[in-house]
């Protein structure tokens, strides 16, 4: 939530500018400070002069017109903080051109984390003309290298030299399926990288191999300094067509693409089977399938891109949008190999999602299944993502994506029922979705027993779902990788494993109706120490603590044969590994027992912030927060257990502490904590 909002007219600050385009000028000594949570709205153009510093740890939107213009002198600087993953500085500029926004703002970056084995870190470029000498002088200047000037940005051969060198640099091409080589043997001052809309690559190992630079270091940030992009001359909507158009991947994707590289050894698609069709890819398999990063220095929302709203609509409604996935670490990479994406982190990590797969599938252009919260369809500034689509949409004028309308100050997508303080946020209609359309959604979310995260799997049923192995047809369906450590396996129609197909699932779809009290089997294969699972229920795309709107119930059936009852909030302790099953609706009480999955209370990290979150039969509750030598450092009482209560520790800092939480009725639950 933003809890302050500046307007500014006029506001000078150390100096004075008569211009018809300049509404704000911050002269020569000036220092400004944009606090979190604080939105400042300047109704016009903007000018720096002489050694003025911008620091922006909140909000600044530029509302111009064309005549307007936002000028940021070479002395000066606009600095674009980041306080913490959930926690960093964003500029909106509206409706002034290009030509009139001159100047660079250093946006400060720090990776969620850094992993793979081979350390290529992805991520956008939102910039304007941003050259390969800027970035290479970005790189090079960052406080978390070691090793100066490493980047090969000069060296395109294709050997191991070249473009196969560790210390290579790579855009994605949407209409090869490859990444294409960043290199000039010309002035590196003249030459783009490439666009704002482009997903890149960039190596944390120089030529011999070591790693040299870390991009998630927690003690620094590295700052990437470019031009903002314009919303109204700038190109920011991107084409949906003719993604791998024309190419054909081989038997498994063993065929090879110009640089002789192996498909199977890069190209990675969540939304279809590597196995499904007997034994090989999907047809659909890497098809149809776009990568894009966002383009602007302010977040964007995804969560209504396949609807037709109106008349607040975003300026999208993409045709047959199957779903949208995002990674949450780097790229590995190696000569023989080509590129591949990261799979799940068994040991957790400091952020609860290292090396995991974000997925959400759409039926009816809704987002309803997969990774669903409300944030997960928000993409920050320097994010990047894929579009699956089900089909090409050939010609169709709305097959693309456009950026402009996207844009949202806060962290958390918009919904169909409140309004915003934030003046760029649009509000979505109540968009109905037919009924057979309607997705109920089972999430089934995995904690280590330091209350990390360190897994999830989904179990998707709708009326129009299809059960069993269907390759191209079953929409709703991801793919987990081989190592993953939660997961369902593809049912049988009547029920239990389908023995024939050896895919993982991240999100697995059955037919409401004729799916209803069988088996989907689920695989727990974690042998480090105890951990336990958490379930949510979702419907329509939103959370439903208080169950499903037909008053269904999924339930579990553990690993001896007994079967739970699950309400939204359940959770339940495991060891070792496990072989479960998951119903909708209660199988044959004759053969059953049932048992109720009682909801607990638990501290848990959360989008890299500690949670508690309630059970069901606490109403009021209060927390306390300790240091470990035992001193009080927070406390708060009355607690409404509605929601989950953010703890309030320094989350910039690293600590230990202790958190207590305390029901009405005096049940108590303690817990330790590493921030």
């Amino acid at each position: 939530m933003i809890r302050k909002l500046f307007i500014l007219k006029l506001i000078l600050f150390n100096g004075i500018v008569f211009s018809q385009n300049i509404l704000t000028y911050v002269g020569n000594s000036a220092l400004v400070t944009v606090q979190s949570n604080t939105l400042v709205y300047n109704g016009g153009g903007l000018q720096t002069a002489g050694s003025a510093v911008v620091n922006n740890s909140g909000n600044i939107m530029i509302n111009g017109v064309a005549a307007d213009g936002l000028t940021i002198a070479p002395t000066t600087s606009f600095n674009l903080k980041f306080n913490g993953a959930q926690s960093y500085g964003q500029l909106y500029i509206k409706d002034i051109p290009q030509g009139n926004i001159s100047g660079k703002v250093n946006k400060e970056f720090r990776a969620d984390v850094n992993s793979g084995t081979t350390a290529k870190q992805q991520v956008g470029l939102p910039f304007f003309n941003y050259k390969i000498s800027d970035l290479v002088s970005n790189i090079t200047n960052s406080p978390s290298n070691t090793a100066g000037n490493y980047l090969n940005v000069t060296n395109g051969s294709n050997n191991s030299a070249g473009r196969f060198s560790p210390s290579s640099v790579f855009k994605w091409n949407n209409a090869k399926a490859r990444f294409d080589q960043i290199v000039s043997g010309g002035d590196l001052t003249t030459v783009n990288v490439g666009t704002a809309l482009d997903y890149y690559i960039i190596p944390r190992r120089n030529s011999a191999g070591t790693v040299v630079w870390d991009a998630a270091n927690t003690s620094n940030v590295t700052t990437f300094s470019g031009t903002p992009v314009s919303d109204i001359t700038t190109v920011q909507s991107l084409s949906l067509t003719g993604a791998a158009a024309g190419i054909s991947f081989g038997y498994n994707g063993s065929s090879a693409n110009y640089f002789g590289e192996r498909y199977y050894s890069y190209l990675d698609d969540p939304f279809q089977s590597k196995t499904g069709n007997s034994g090989n890819w999907d047809t659909n398999y890497g098809k149809n399938l776009y990568q894009v990063a966002n383009p602007f220095l302010t977040n964007i929302d995804l969560k209504y891109i396949g609807q037709a709203e109106t008349p607040n609509s975003d300026g999208n409604a993409i045709p047959n949008l199957q779903g949208v996935a995002y990674y949450t670490s780097g790229l590995t990479w190696t000569k023989a190999s080509g590129t591949g994406y990261p799979s799940e982190n068994n040991d957790g990590s400091s952020n609860g999602t290292a090396g995991r797969t974000i997925v959400m599938t759409a039926s009816n252009g809704v987002f309803q299944a997969g990774d669903i919260s409300a944030n997960r369809l928000i993409i920050k500034p320097m994010g990047e993502f894929m579009i699956k689509l089900s089909t090409d949409n050939g010609s169709n004028t709305a097959s693309k994506i456009d950026f402009t309308a996207l844009r949202r100050f806060s962290n958390a997508s918009r919904n169909n029922t409140t309004d915003t303080t934030n003046p760029t946020s649009r509000k979505a209609d109540d968009t109905d979705i037919p009924a057979d359309k309607i997705v109920k959604q089972l999430a089934v979310i995995m904690y280590d027993s330091d209350s990390l995260e360190i897994g999830r799997t989904y179990y998707a049923i709708s009326p129009s779902a299809i059960t069993g192995n269907n390759p191209g047809n079953t929409l709703l369906q991801a793919y987990n990788s081989d190592d993953s450590i939660i997961y369902t396996k593809e049912e049988n129609i009547n029920g239990g494993e389908d023995v024939n197909i050896s895919t993982k699932l991240y999100i697995n779809e059955a037919n409401e109706i004729d799916f209803k009290s069988k088996e989907v089997p689920l695989y727990i294969n974690y042998t480090t120490s105890p951990y336990y699972v958490v379930f949510e229920f979702y419907e329509k795309g939103e959370r439903m603590p208080n169950g499903l709107s037909n008053g269904n119930h999924f339930y579990l059936k553990d690993s001896q044969g007994q079967l739970f009852k699950i309400d939204d909030g359940s959770s339940f302790s495991l060891s070792g590994n496990q072989n479960l099953g998951l119903y909708y609706q209660k199988p044959d009480a004759t053969l059953l027992a049932e048992s109720v999955l009682a909801s607990q209370t638990f501290i848990a990290k959360k989008d890299s912030r500690w949670v508690v979150r309630f059970a069901k039969n606490w109403n009021k509750a209060t927390v306390e927060v300790y240091s470990v030598a035992g001193q009080l450092m927070n406390s708060k009482s009355n607690i409404s257990t509605s929601t989950d209560y953010l703890i309030p520790v320094n989350y910039q800092a690293k600590g230990v502490f202790v958190v207590k939480a305390t029901s009405e009725k005096g049940e108590v639950v303690i817990k330790k904590i590493v921030n």
